[in-house]
């Protein structure tokens, strides 16, 4: 283990070759909604969050958005990188504010040709993602949206590592793919139920135990396949 970045990827990686990161690595502050890239624009970073979350989003031909995948402190954003594909086939947005640590693609690209165990913690963690895409397209075609919700807030909760977090209900209903009203309905359900307090845009969850319990089980599921791929967990914010 490394001293502690905030990102799980870099924090695990032998000594000597994150010493071969650091000098490249700059950390930059990211805004809720920012556009990393669009679908088909070429990415100029890798990016490593700390407190920050990525969202990968799919974008159909009427307009209607859905997320394909989350990348918080657990992660990356521009896997592409591995295989030298700088276009991405997603439109990646920020999901709340936060840091992350950044390095340019050409000297990331060079790096993973250099550095034996960065590429093969990138490569693990690809199949991680592609599993949790995965379980996304299953989560949304046969999950009912308050235990999707319950899902979605414990990831993001855990990628930036707090239980408070700015968010509003359009852009919820976007990541989930569903109405606003079904997210204003569902919102004021776990407020109620006390597992959540939500007031103009600010999530504060209130109760993790039962809003875990009230999850579907791709929370789970992916958590434990990310730790086995990995060979260490994603961690849950403790205060």
């Amino acid at each position: 283990m490394n001293s502690e970045t905030g990102n799980l990827l870099l924090d695990n990686l032998p000594q000597n070759a994150f010493r071969q990161l650091t000098p490249y690595l700059e950390n930059v502050s990211m805004r809720i909604r920012e556009t990393i890239c669009e679908p088909g624009a070429f990415q100029d970073y890798a990016y490593f969050p700390t407190t920050s979350m990525l969202s990968s989003i799919i974008i159909l031909r009427n307009g209607t958005t859905v997320e394909a995948a989350t990348i918080g402190n657990e992660g990356m954003g521009g896997v592409g990188l591995l295989i030298k594909q700088r276009a991405s086939p997603y439109r990646v947005i920020q999901q709340v504010d936060g840091e992350t640590l950044r390095m340019s693609a050409d000297r990331f690209e060079m790096l993973l040709d250099e550095i034996g165990p960065l590429r093969e913690m990138i490569q693990r963690y690809t199949f991680t993602l592609l599993q949790q895409t995965g379980q996304n397209a299953a989560c949304n075609l046969h999950h009912q949206v308050e235990a999707r919700m319950c899902r979605w807030l414990l990831q993001t909760s855990d990628r930036a590592g707090r239980h408070d977090f700015k968010i509003t209900q359009e852009f919820l209903s976007e990541m989930l793919g569903v109405s606003r009203q079904s997210i204003n309905v569902t919102a004021k359900s776990l407020q109620e139920a006390g597992l959540i307090n939500y007031r103009r845009g600010h999530v504060i969850i209130e109760d993790r135990p039962r809003l875990e319990d009230s999850a579907c089980e791709c929370y789970t599921v992916f958590n434990d396949a990310y730790e086995r791929y990995m060979n260490f967990p994603i961690e849950k914010p403790t205060a």
